[in-house]
C-alpha cells in the first residue's frame, strides 16, 4: 500500500488519514492486524469519539517513517 505521494506504507510508519468530505482526521502509527490488513492506532483526531483504532485509508500521507526519516514530499512543504 502507498499513501496519496507514493510512499509506501509500513508497519511503525506515523500517518495522517483524512477524509475530505467531512473534514475528519486521524493521526497515527501504522501496524499490521493479524489477517495482514494495515490498521492504524489513533494517537489524535479531530472528533473526540473517533476509534482508537482504524483501517489505514485511502487519502493517507506518511509523515514520518518508523525508522524516524520524513518523506520528501513532507519535508518540502514544511516552511520555517
Amino acid at each position: 500500500m502507498e499513501d496519496s505521494f507514493g510512499t509506501p506504507i509500513e508497519v511503525g510508519d506515523y500517518v495522517l488519514s483524512a477524509a475530505s468530505s467531512t473534514s475528519f482526521f486521524k493521526l497515527g502509527i501504522v501496524y499490521a492486524a493479524a489477517s495482514g490488513r494495515l490498521m492504524m492506532e489513533v494517537t489524535q483526531s479531530n472528533w473526540h469519539r473517533a476509534s482508537k483504532r482504524s483501517e489505514v485509508g485511502s487519502n493517507v500521507l506518511v509523515l514520518r517513517k518508523a525508522d524516524g526519516t520524513v518523506p520528501a514530499h513532507v519535508v518540502g512543504a514544511v516552511t520555517v
